[in-house]
């Protein structure tokens, strides 16, 4: 019998995927110096860095007296933990650790992704979860993560792709409870909690009595990050919401979304302060209206839509416009804290695969670089308009779904382990 040998099916895939996976490694390497030589790097993170090393473990309870660092306690564990393995070591190799820690939630978001797409498309043939995974690395909200100065944004980002990822396969405790892994790392996490709220009411009927309680889980995911700052000595209120509270009242400012818009239309910097900052507190509650008004109404909207198929391409354009909503209604905003939605963007354009929402990706990728860049092409103001375009545009998408039926191209087959 002669033998024969025939490549997996799956082979083409994983030889598109590890090429990818070395075009973007290489890329990495080449911009492993790429820093400016001043910024936070050098003015906040340096310190804050070499005082850990100092330190040791302890320096998570009294950094913030000693040099008013402003993070939650679980990112100076984190810095704890990259002295001891040797990334960042005596000092030295200050990019590489922040590098890392970007490439390392860039990987996980990768993988998340793949399997957020493999469960609403199980085709053994299906290039969707591949293709989707691969255009993580390169999303402006995961490259350009790794060229800032600071802690990247990539690790919220990633755990906000893991609670979409236990939402939709019916892991609501486990979705929470990641939730407030991803809360302790970023505030802006909860950016996801309209999709996951929506979610959470349409599958409670179905639900086992422990599922209900999912909400509460998160509460677990909070506790469980701040307990490297309980051991080092902190107080229960600053190892959990103390510093998000600290930040949320000491660095208002109204320099971005809706506020520049209603304030000052002729705005074209970084970072000014229009608008009366003086009333900081003000603004935010009327934010806050804002939010809850925008969003409740989407939400009860989406709640409506009786097919299944229709209320699953609803739930998508909420989930992409949420964090854009928060973005330019809330207070304390920089003018990158919406790029969350950029990702859900590719995980709705990779599902519809459809002009619309090709475009939809597009306009948000262009529009965050421009937003990272400081707006050298188009004048920040007019990103500000852009934003506030799309979330009439999805509104407008969720509002045509309950009132006429379906418009988008996520079939019931693709949704229905979901």
């Amino acid at each position: 019998m002669a033998f024969s040998w025939k490549l997996p099916r799956s082979a083409p895939k994983i030889a598109f995927a590890a090429s990818v996976l070395v075009l973007w490694g290489t890329m990495m390497f080449a911009l492993r110096h790429v820093y400016p030589a001043d910024g936070d790097m050098i003015q906040v993170q340096a310190p804050w860095w070499q005082y850990m090393a100092q330190h040791g473990f302890g320096g998570i309870a009294t950094i913030n007296d000693d040099l008013g660092a402003d993070y939650t306690s679980i990112w100076y564990f984190v810095i704890f933990l990259c002295e001891k393995i040797g990334l960042y070591s005596g000092g030295h190799y200050l990019e590489y650790s922040i590098k890392g820690l970007a490439m390392a939630g860039t990987v996980v978001a990768a993988v998340a992704t793949f399997f957020i797409v493999k469960t609403f498309d199980k085709r053994v043939d299906s290039w969707r979860p591949w293709i989707a995974a691969s255009l993580i690395p390169f999303l402006p909200a995961f490259f350009f993560d790794t060229l800032k100065t600071n802690l990247p944004d990539s690790i919220y980002i990633a755990l906000d792709l893991l609670v979409l990822l236990a939402a939709i396969r019916r892991r609501p405790a486990l979705a929470w409870f990641i939730l407030g892994v991803a809360v302790s790392f970023k505030l802006m996490a909860i950016y996801v909690v309209p999709f996951l709220v929506v979610l959470y009411l349409v599958q409670f009927s179905s639900m086992k009595i422990i599922s209900r309680l999912a909400p509460l889980f998160s509460a677990l995911g909070l506790i469980l990050m701040s307990l490297p700052g309980l051991i080092a000595g902190q107080s229960v209120f600053n190892a959990t919401v103390g510093m998000m509270v600290e930040r949320g009242n000491s660095q208002g400012f109204m320099g971005f979304g809706i506020w520049p818009i209603l304030f000052s239309p002729a705005w074209d910097n970084v970072m000014p302060q229009p608008g009366p900052n003086d009333k900081v507190f003000e603004m935010t509650l009327f934010g806050l209206a804002a939010i809850l008004l925008i969003l409740g109404t989407l939400a009860v909207l989406v709640l409506k839509v009786r097919d299944r198929a229709e209320q699953v391409d609803s739930m998508l354009d909420l989930l992409v416009v949420s964090p854009v909503v928060f973005f330019l209604f809330m207070p304390s905003q920089h003018e990158t804290y919406w790029a969350l939605a950029s990702v859900f963007a590719l995980l709705v354009f990779v599902l519809r695969w459809s002009k619309q929402s090709f475009g939809l990706l597009m306009v948000f990728s262009l529009v965050l670089i421009e937003m990272f860049m400081g707006g050298r092409v188009i004048p920040m103001i007019v990103c500000e308009y852009i934003l506030l375009a799309a979330v009439i545009y999805l509104s407008v998408r969720i509002i045509r779904h309950s009132a006429i039926g379906r418009i988008g191209a996520v079939t019931p087959e693709m949704m229905a382990s979901t």
